[in-house]
């Protein structure tokens, strides 16, 4: 595998360029399609497909540009059709200088898991940031999305958040290997074990609570 990370646009999103055996991928190309293409350039890549993790605006502000440069497919889960679509629910018409709506996507239903699988994609689910929200692991990799970051977790008081949700997303990280690597949809990369250690999202007293408003994440 081989992996090249751009933090892109003004809320720092990070864009995964991810090249295995016999596939490209774009992972949240969220803003910036200039530094898209020239890192791609750079790294004599041809993309096959962008497939994103959910469809908030800082996260699929350039996909517009690559599906038209490149002619590929981009790909979301089926639940995040009603954001991608809906300037309001991914909040481009509150901090875009553009209200942004998706014309062109694929969307993943679960009997396509199978067929990202056999590329080396495993499609996991983890609605709460937003209601189609998933995770990707590749090897003993884990690209999380908006779900955890190094040290914190993702807000739940976006259109589609929910805290009862992604407290049984987060949980579900306790199952997993805990050598896997994070990269996550903001910030630094980290590991499994170490989250588990000293990420509050991730301890009982944060899972185990109540779920009223004053539990909502903000970060």
């Amino acid at each position: 595998m081989r992996l090249l990370k751009l933090e892109l646009g003004i809320f720092k999103v990070n864009c995964y360029i991810l090249s295995l055996d016999n596939v490209n991928v774009i992972i949240d190309p969220g803003a910036e399609f200039m530094v898209i293409k020239k890192n791609l350039e750079k790294s004599g890549i041809k993309p096959d497909f962008i497939l994103n993790t959910h469809g908030h605006y800082d996260h699929i502000g350039a996909v517009n540009d690559i599906i038209s440069y490149y002619d590929i497919p981009f790909y979301i889960h089926e639940l995040e059709e009603q954001i991608i679509t809906d300037p309001l629910k991914n909040c481009s018409s509150f901090f875009g200088e553009n209200e942004l709506s998706l014309k062109t996507y694929n969307l993943i239903k679960e009997e396509d898991y199978n067929r990202f699988l056999s590329l080396g994609i495993e499609i996991i689910n983890v609605p709460g940031h937003t209601p189609g929200s998933i995770m990707l692991k590749v090897e003993d990799t884990l690209f999380t999305g908006d779900l955890l970051f190094k040290g914190s977790a993702g807000r739940t008081d976006l259109p589609g958040g929910s805290i009862i949700q992604i407290k049984k997303s987060l949980a579900k990280l306790k199952n997993m290997d805990y050598r896997l690597k994070i990269y996550p949809g903001h910030g630094q990369e980290s590991t499994l074990e170490y989250e588990l250690r000293t990420n509050y999202y991730l301890g009982d007293d944060f899972l185990k609570a109540g779920s009223g408003v004053d539990d909502e994440i903000d970060v």
